[in-house]
């Protein structure tokens, strides 16, 4: 009932807003600009709404709306309460004209309306005037405008109608925002100019379609692909979307925004994709797997991990994905403990393993539903996380979770897609590692305040970018003795270990790494072991192996994340070890307390060569390796009911 109040509310003030502005424009008014903005935001209104496909992507960007620069535009010339009329009215006409639901259209209608008065008003209120924009001069207001246009569209459509969290697209937001200032210029004095215009601003909307058709085509290519891998075996066919299902109706019953519910759906959809590496004798041998069988089953998580970090607007449920296969209690494949797991591959484990016990495998008979989910009570809180099977048990018998779960629980569970979510990377604003950017801000000041006339602003500029020059100049020395060092301390040595204990001497001096591993990387790229170490508190070697399996062939000569992303303070920091062939043979590994300067970042990546023929060592065999990973080698784990 709330939801529905909400939404009562906003259109209630949206046409009472539209009202109001058809009877402020029998007074009176410049036709001519209103006439040729209607006529834009018809055609526009026209052209994005065709497009509007709800594909179910798992994606948090905003698709790019010129309608909205249009609606930004319109209340700079025509001012608000006209902007306002002509934005909720024709998403009104022309969105129910192409048949869509007029409660949707009418609450869309609505918001448009609302955010275009209130960013008209907060333009005029900053300092602007109606009938025209100068750059510069109204950059304050054009700002003011932006903002409450954006946080009430976003908030409206996300928030209440769309149960999101409120995330703004900056990217797309600023780009509407430019292209609005861009119309207002060109409609300035002129309103025939838009003639000229609007043509151009289309064309930018067909390359955001296109950009997004190729998207959509690129994931139904991997969903067909996942059928393909699925339909390798009658044991496991439609097991994916059966998985996606059911992850898909948990993630509902529970509330969570839709974003999270596609991200979690699409994580299930693509879990198994990496067993297209495994034989498919192992997936019909009725039998025990040995070591090796075993050990070539334990890698397709990994596998899967791997081909979902190649595509962007998958590379997200990639983590989940590789560890669909882990338990609570840390006995599954890669011997991570629950609490170390996102809590989106504890949705996968459960739907995962429900699946697979309900339906004939090789080497067991089926389940019943309530046998199964009898199992998954019994071994919840070893195998299963405890909420999320309480959860899951629950809207498999139809109840509704939330009478099962305790507060505590359903928040827990609430916040599923938080590792999504990434925090930022400690010490990853410092103006001080970016000299350059300080030069070129003061030369691009002084060139400005040159133009205007304001000569103590030209000094100013001049000053900055002299100091930023400087800065430039220093971090440039300090970079090349640095690399002179790092390339000393592995020269000298005799031995690969000597190599590695005076590199991480020279680097815990350099950046305070507070633990430093070589890792060998075996042949088929799914794994490693810890060669040589220096320092505490390092990385969970699965974890770790886990992100340098995701990263490995993302071409970068460094690789970076913060440590949230390892369950550790500070950030992680990898530089890949080659051969002359390009092979990869192993990883030099930093545990940092912030982010790495910006000099020592450009030494390593100098000295990348040097360093690799010093310490990349000929890999472990795949068994060695694999028993660094999380366990020896075993037959199927207790209680495993997924393959």
């Amino acid at each position: 009932m709330r939801a529905l109040s909400s939404h009562a509310v906003v259109i209630v003030l949206g046409f009472a807003a539209l009202g109001v502005a058809a009877l402020k424009l029998l007074g009176g008014a410049d036709w001519t600009p209103l006439a040729l903005f209607a006529a834009a935001l018809i055609v526009t209104e026209l052209v994005e709404d065709a497009d509007r496909v709800r594909s179910r992507e798992p994606s948090d960007q905003e698709v790019f709306r010129v309608a909205s620069a249009l609606h930004i535009a319109a209340a700079i010339v025509i001012g608000p309460w006209s902007a306002a009329l002509l934005a909720g009215g024709s998403a009104l006409g022309v969105r129910r004209l192409r048949d869509r639901s007029l409660g949707a259209v009418s609450f869309e209608a609505a918001t448009v309306t609302l955010a275009t008065l209130a960013g008209g008003y907060a333009f005029l209120w900053a300092g602007g005037h109606t009938g025209g924009i100068e750059l510069l001069g109204d950059l304050g207001p054009l700002a003011g405008l932006a903002l409450v246009y954006l946080t009430i569209r976003r908030t409206l459509l996300q928030v209440v109608a769309g149960r999101e969290a409120f995330q703004p697209d900056l990217a797309t937001g600023a780009g509407e925002t430019a292209l609005g200032a861009a119309i207002a210029v060109f409609a300035t004095g002129h309103a025939w100019n838009l003639v000229t215009l609007v043509p151009l601003a289309l064309v930018v909307h067909v390359a955001y379609t296109r950009l997004a058709r190729v998207r959509r085509e690129t994931l139904q290519a991997l969903e067909t692909f996942a059928n393909i891998v699925d339909e390798r075996h009658p044991s496991t066919y439609q097991h994916s979307i059966r998985v996606a299902r059911s992850v898909d109706r948990l993630a509902r019953s529970l509330g969570l925004p839709f974003s999270d519910i596609d991200r979690l759906r699409w994580a299930a959809r693509l879990h198994d994709l990496g067993k297209v590496a495994v034989d498919a004798s192992l997936l019909r041998k009725e039998g025990t797997l040995d070591g090796a069988e075993w050990a070539a089953m334990r890698r397709h998580p990994r596998l899967s991990a791997r081909l979902m970090q190649r595509f962007e607007f998958a590379a997200g449920q990639a983590r989940a994905v590789e560890f669909h296969h882990e338990r609570y209690d840390g006995q599954g494949y890669y011997g991570i403990d629950g609490s170390a797991l996102p809590l989106a591959s504890h949705f996968l484990i459960v739907a995962d393993s429900f699946d697979a016990m309900t339906h004939d495998r090789p080497f067991r008979p089926a389940l019943s539903n309530e046998e199964a989910l009898g199992e998954l009570e019994r071994n919840s809180g070893t195998q299963f996380h405890p909420a999320v099977a309480k959860a899951f048990v629950a809207v498999e018998r139809g109840l509704d979770p939330v009478t099962v779960l305790s507060p505590d629980e359903l928040a827990q569970l609430r916040d599923a897609a938080i590792p999504y979510r990434l925090p930022v990377i400690p010490g990853a604003r410092d103006l001080r590692d970016r000299p350059e950017l300080i030069a070129i801000a003061g030369v691009t000041l002084a060139l400005v305040a040159a133009a205007f006339d304001q000569l103590e602003l030209v000094f100013a500029g001049v000053a900055i970018g002299l100091f930023g020059l400087l800065l430039y100049v220093r971090r440039r020395t300090r970079v090349a003795q640095l690399t002179q060092a790092l390339l000393d301390a592995v020269g000298n040595a005799q031995s690969r270990e000597t190599s590695f204990d005076q590199l991480t001497a020279v680097l815990e001096g350099a950046c305070g790494a507070t633990w430093s591993g070589l890792i060998d990387w075996e042949e088929d790229g799914l794994g490693g072991a810890v060669s040589r170490e220096r320092g505490t508190d390092g990385p969970h070697l699965a974890v770790l192996t886990s992100w340098l399996v995701r990263e490995a062939e993302s071409g970068q000569t460094l690789l970076s994340t913060g440590g949230f992303e390892l369950h550790q303070d500070g950030v992680v920091v990898a530089v890949p070890l080659r051969r002359e062939n390009s092979a990869l043979v192993g990883f030099l590994v930093l545990a940092l307390p912030r982010r790495l300067p910006t000099d020592v970042e450009i030494a390593l990546t100098d000295a990348t060569d040097g360093l690799a023929l010093a310490l990349a060592g000929r890999p472990e065999s795949g068994a060695s390796a694999r028993r660094g990973n999380g366990g020896a080698a075993s037959p199927r784990p207790h209680h495993s009911f997924s393959q």
